[in-house]
C-alpha cells in the first residue's frame, strides 16, 4: 500500500529490513516480543521472522536493545508485511508500563545487480 510496485517485490533484487527498538522503565521489568511476517496477495504467510529477546528486570537497565531482521531470497508473490509487537510489564501493574518501544521500521532495500 505505500507503493513498492509488483515487478519490484518479485524481482529477486530486494531485501526487506525490519528494525524495532524497545527497552523498560527502571522501575519495572518487562517482556518484549515481535512478529514480523511477509504475505502473499490472500494474505497468507509465506516468511515470518520472530524474536522473544530475553525480559528486562526490575532496576537492571534503561537502555534501548534493537531487534532486526534482513529478510532475502523470499521469492515472488510477496505483497504484504505484517509488523506486530507485543510488550508487557513483569508487575501486573494497572496502566501503560509495557516495554518502551521506538524507530519502529519497515525498509526496502535494492540489491545492486
Amino acid at each position: 500500500m505505500e507503493g513498492v510496485w509488483q515487478e519490484l517485490l518479485d524481482s529477486a533484487q530486494i531485501e526487506i529490513c525490519v528494525a524495532d527498538w524497545w527497552g523498560a522503565r527502571e522501575n519495572c521489568g518487562c517482556i518484549y516480543r515481535l512478529r514480523v511476517r511477509l504475505l502473499d496477495t490472500y494474505e497468507n504467510e509465506v516468511v515470518k521472522f520472530s524474536a522473544s529477546p530475553n525480559p528486562v528486570l526490575q532496576w537492571t537497565e534503561r537502555s534501548c536493545r534493537q531487534v532486526s531482521h534482513v529478510f532475502t531470497n523470499f521469492g515472488k508473490g510477496i505483497r504484504y508485511v505484517s509488523f506486530e509487537q507485543y510488550g508487557r510489564d513483569m508487575r501486573s501493574w494497572v496502566g501503560h508500563y509495557g516495554a518502551l518501544v521506538t524507530h519502529s521500521s519497515v525498509r526496502i532495500r535494492i540489491r545492486p545487480s
